[in-house]
């Protein structure tokens, strides 16, 4: 009985070593940026995507490190405001796409639901770049925002595919977590913010490049940018102990 102690009292350790590892790694405090600082981060409710965020209220600027990872190998992020509104149409996008070893971020201007078109975006954005590292995608980017702004309707997508000859986006899926990626960033004086606010309006990508609508699912209690994850990785390790120390006890 004592060998099967060693054996199982080491690995019941390694799995919850396992566990609190894998929660931390999916929350925005976990992250860090060489030579960048964010006054505020956002572990955002779905794709599995962050925010981190300064807004400047002196010079009306809001710079952010949006973090999310691409469905596929050759896939795409995007981050983007809506000046007007609080879905994808007429939003204002930075999309990164994944075709090689390193990201390419431009602008697109989301002017419908049928049409994405590379365009500058109706508004300054200067410092774009993107990264690949750990199956994620950052984009970062400074943008102006209106004077006084107290709040800014932004909206987030992933999407497993790229045109390889115009290096564009294609449709993404239409689960309720990209059909729910939306929501209001809201300042305070100093740059604060609230937690991100609901949408009433849906967002997506078309075969063509476009935005695709939906019905939103209400009343998501998805949180945290881990779209559950966290919780079923919890679930399945605690699962596992409760079998590993009944094959222990039963065995004594």
């Amino acid at each position: 009985m004592a060998s099967l102690c060693k054996i199982f009292i080491p690995f019941l350790s390694l799995l919850l070593a396992l566990l609190f590892s894998s929660v931390h790694s999916l929350t925005c405090s976990s992250q860090s940026f060489p030579n960048r600082t964010f006054a505020h981060c956002q572990d955002l409710p779905h794709l599995n995507a962050f925010l981190h965020w300064t807004h400047d209220p002196k010079n009306s600027s809001l710079s952010i490190a949006f973090i999310a990872p691409p469905p596929h190998s050759v896939g795409w992020v995007a981050w983007a405001i809506n000046p007007t509104a609080t879905g994808m149409a007429g939003s204002q996008a930075l999309i990164a796409t994944l075709s090689g070893d390193a990201p390419t971020v431009r602008t697109f201007d989301v002017v419908s639901y049928s049409s994405v078109r590379p365009a500058p975006l109706s508004f300054p954005v200067w410092d774009v770049a993107a990264e690949f590292a750990d199956k994620r995608i950052t984009i970062f980017a400074t943008v102006e925002v209106p004077a006084k702004a107290k709040s800014v309707n932004h909206v987030w997508q992933v999407g497993a595919k790229v045109d390889p000859a115009t290096d564009a986006p294609k449709i993404h899926e239409f689960a309720p977590a990209n059909l729910k990626a939306k929501g209001v960033l809201v300042f305070d004086g100093e740059g604060g913010a609230g937690s991100p606010a609901s949408a009433p309006e849906d967002a997506g990508v078309s075969e063509n490049g476009g935005a695709a609508a939906a019905a939103s699912a209400p009343g998501s209690s998805d949180k945290g940018g881990v779209d559950g994850t966290g919780n079923g990785i919890f679930g399945f390790v605690v699962g596992l102990v409760a079998f590993s120390w009944g094959v222990i006890s039963f065995s004594f």
